[in-house]
């Protein structure tokens, strides 16, 4: 396989953290097939292969370390903030005149102001250590590509890596209609 054939299974750079987790789990549950059950491998490929199994399993781990507290808090610290300033819209939209008017829209723009002050205090400090980590695993996926490719072959490295849907954004998987990682292949 060639460098482009890799980058038509790469992930976008641009998918969320969650999404890059399932994308190399399933390049990792891939490299422990191969050694399981392809006999067309040698023992030192097979050894070569639970190598970079345990160095993509470890950044695997690192990630889902990030993606963890950052999902936790998008689903439950800022859904709080972001429906107070829905309230505050509403209030704001609805009073009459006058000092209703007033007291709504001061109390739209504290909840904005909050909203502000979080993102920049909580959200802003575990997005960069999720993009971080993304950023981690995809070089040492690459050097693993690069490590695979000249041991086996482009068509092997090409075997470990899921379809993705179009723009490269997830995985491609005509799976449960109720996981909103799902979708159709390109």
């Amino acid at each position: 396989m060639s460098s482009e054939g890799a980058a038509g299974r790469r992930l976008s750079r641009g998918a969320s953290g969650l999404r890059h987790l399932r994308w190399a789990r399933e390049v990792l549950a891939t490299l422990e097939a191969h050694v399981e059950h392809n006999p067309a491998l040698s023992g030192a490929d097979r050894e070569a292969l639970r190598g970079e199994a345990s160095a993509l399993s470890a950044g695997v781990q690192a990630l889902s370390g990030a993606v963890k507290p950052y999902r936790d808090f998008l689903e439950r610290t800022r859904v709080r903030y972001r429906g107070r300033v829905r309230v505050a819209e509403y209030l704001a939209r609805e009073s009459d005149a006058g000092d209703a008017v007033d007291g709504a829209r001061a109390r739209l723009e504290e909840a904005q102001a909050e909203l502000a002050a979080m993102e920049a205090t909580q959200r802003q400090p575990l997005k960069a250590a999720l993009s971080a980590e993304i950023d981690r695993l995809r070089e040492a996926m690459a050097r693993m590509d690069t490590h695979l490719e000249g041991r086996l072959s482009g068509e092997f490295v090409e075997s470990l890596y899921p379809p993705l849907t179009d723009g490269a954004t997830r995985v491609a998987d005509d799976g449960d209609p109720d996981d909103d990682a799902t979708a159709s292949p390109r």
